[in-house]
């Protein structure tokens, strides 16, 4: 690939956005070349990038325009407290299986916080 060529090829992801593809498709190519990756395989891997990368941005997106006064995760969650919560239970119900069978979670428990 000549500097004109790819010069022009790196304008051309620009304007089509695609970031993940412009920045990676120098390394991932001569990844492919050194594991001798078909074209498809190539091609495969800067797609799923780009797919990831738009997912996380779009999902950072969400949560910056949905205004959270404190961003809390699942890794920030204190299992120390309440003493009561069945861990192994809580964190199978984090996997989202029972949205796959149609099955529904009941959480009961007295009002306020057990401790």
């Amino acid at each position: 690939m000549t500097p004109s060529d790819q010069t022009q090829l790196d304008v051309q992801l620009q304007r089509l956005y695609l970031q993940y593809i412009q920045s990676n498709y120098q390394p991932l190519a001569r990844k492919a070349a050194e594991q001798q990756l078909s074209y498809l395989d190539y091609l495969a891997q800067l797609v799923e990038g780009e797919f990831t990368t738009r997912e996380m941005r779009s999902i950072e997106r969400r949560i910056k325009n949905a205004r959270f006064p404190v961003r809390k995760t699942l890794d920030d969650f204190q299992w120390s407290w309440p003493k009561k919560i069945n861990r192994l239970q809580i964190q199978n119900l984090f996997r989202l299986d029972f949205i796959a069978t149609c099955t529904n979670v009941v959480m009961i428990g007295n009002v306020g916080l057990v401790t």
